[in-house]
């Protein structure tokens, strides 16, 4: 876990330093290999659907589980939203001059290594990994273990477009270990990781 949370931490020095446009080119391109592969990434959310039913998963679970070729295409257009969106880092929050002449202003950085703990809705993969690149942010993903096939299957596909752009793929990972030891030892490593979001 350290050495994996090392790496997290060396590669949001990369990512923090992107320029918008880089940005936006890669989230578009995430976009479309979620489109070029969406038969893979169904046939991997098939085997959790086929699990889910075989461990009684409700049906409102199993519908939050399931994806579609619509709904891959409405992750991938969500992706793109985020590239549209202004950009989040370098902006002037507020500002003010002292009475002895000091400029002080407050201006938006990224925040680092992000671990975010969510549930069984593998679109979060794509939303919350589109949403921390956008802001120059690492992520450190723990979904559902229910959707497993299918969050590796997302994250896959977008490190490949990181991994193309000859950009760090640990930008984008999923947590090596998803039981709740792995999660309690998450919460603890403050040294590397800067905001858990559950």
């Amino acid at each position: 876990m350290q050495k994996f949370l090392e790496e997290a931490k060396k590669t949001s020095r990369t990512i923090a330093n992107l320029d918008t446009h880089t940005k936006n080119r890669v989230l578009r391109e995430m976009a479309d290999a979620l489109l070029a592969h969406c038969n893979y990434i169904i046939e991997q959310n098939n085997k959790d659907m086929s699990e889910g039913t075989l461990n009684n998963l409700s049906n409102a679970l199993l519908d939050r589980l399931l994806l579609t070729g619509e709904r891959v295409e409405a992750m991938a257009a969500a992706i793109k939203q985020i590239a549209d969106q202004k950009e989040p880092v370098g902006k002037t929050l507020e500002g003010w001059i002292t009475e002895d002449g000091l400029n002080i202003q407050k201006i938006s950085v990224p925040i680092g290594v992000i671990g975010i703990i969510y549930e069984s809705r593998p679109n979060v993969t794509s939303d919350t990994a589109a949403l921390c690149f956008k802001s120059g942010n690492v992520c450190v993903l723990k979904g559902g273990k229910e959707a497993e096939h299918s969050n590796k299957a997302i994250a896959k596909v977008l490190k490949q477009v990181l991994a193309k752009n000859k950009l760090p793929e640990q930008a984008i990972s999923l947590l090596p270990d998803s039981t709740r030891e792995g999660v309690a030892n998450l919460i603890k490593q403050d040294k590397y990781v800067d905001l858990i979001v559950p």
